[in-house]
């Protein structure tokens, strides 16, 4: 059996034979972190609240089908008591807002990694910037640490350069209990999932926040989420499926919208948001299966992309 040492040092020789390859991707990513992905600047900046940069779950859409609730994959910028938290890291990651580029500090929360959760990092703006430091936090999946995941899929043939080439600083933490990021309390739980999956709360000195992506609802864990999230100001769950689609996807570590809602108002959340939604889904689609959310759940919508959660009183 390969070991870390083993593994790292493989990807470490691939890396080096197209290190020109990945200083050219680095200085491009620098010229063009002016614009910031032509990212708007957040209109609520430094005000605590959720940035909604990609809300989409398996691969990204794009389409005049696909505009009123996005096509990025999920990515979400929290603002709280004064940190920087990125709740995964889909292709709205390269849609970071203008202004927490010269940010010193920024914090990503990776639930899993599978691809679609993952493919914004070598694209972030953020990590094109001498003076950034992303801190990145996972569990142990498939035997591999959190660097380890990371430099599986984001280094050679499949991609030419890793985050440790680009200008900016990363620094990778294994998670094993709860963690403080700041003030903010990071809390986290196994869901279901193929592969598994990281459910979070992270918990400030006003509000709570659960999210709770890429899950099944199964009889097991029902109970052990709700009273993880009991009572949260803000609830983001999975709820990919109708109760139509749900037959024959069981296994697939997701959740019907219908569900989803159900379990917000369970657990009594103040503010229930539908994430990850599927790719082959309209704008026409999603706002039916918001009126059916919301016809169990009265706080319950779907997110969108660019929209702004609040997390003030």
């Amino acid at each position: 059996m390969i070991t870390r040492r083993q593994f790292l040092k493989g990807i470490a020789a691939e890396s080096a034979a197209l290190l020109l390859t990945g200083s050219l991707c680095a200085e491009a990513f620098a010229d063009d972190a002016a614009g910031a992905a032509d990212a708007p600047a957040s209109e609520n900046a430094g005000r605590d609240g959720i940035t909604v940069l990609g809300t989409r779950g398996s691969l990204p859409v794009s389409g005049k089908d696909f505009l009123r609730f996005g096509g990025a994959t999920t990515c979400f910028l929290v603002r709280m008591d004064g940190e920087l938290i990125l709740l995964d890291a889909g292709t709205g990651m390269a849609r970071i807002p203008k202004d927490v580029l010269s940010a010193p500090q920024i914090s990503l929360l990776l639930s899993h990694p599978h691809v679609d959760h993952m493919q914004g990092i070598p694209m972030c703006p953020y990590l094109s910037q001498k003076t950034a430091n992303l801190s990145v936090y996972a569990a142990e999946h498939g035997g591999l640490n959190t660097e380890s995941q990371i430099l599986a899929f984001f280094s050679p043939p499949l991609w030419p350069i890793n985050p440790t080439m680009m200008p900016g600083k990363s620094i990778f933490h294994d998670m094993k209990e709860a963690f403080r990021i700041g003030d903010v309390l990071v809390e986290f739980m196994e869901g279901v999932h193929p592969g598994g999956v990281s459910l979070f709360k992270l918990t400030g000195s006003r509000k709570t926040l659960v999210f709770a992506t890429d899950c099944t609802l199964t009889d097991e864990l029902r109970p052990k989420l709700q009273e993880f999230a009991e009572g949260c100001d803000v609830l983001m769950i999975d709820g990919q499926y109708s109760d139509d689609e749900w037959k024959g996807r069981e296994t697939y570590g997701h959740t019907r919208w219908t569900e989803a809602a159900r379990f917000g108002q369970d657990c009594h959340a103040a503010c229930v948001k539908i994430i990850h939604h599927d790719p082959n889904h309209t704008d026409d689609d999603l706002d039916a299966a918001e009126s059916e959310a919301k016809a169990v759940c009265r706080q319950c919508s779907f997110a969108r992309e660019g929209e702004i959660i609040p997390l003030q009183d």
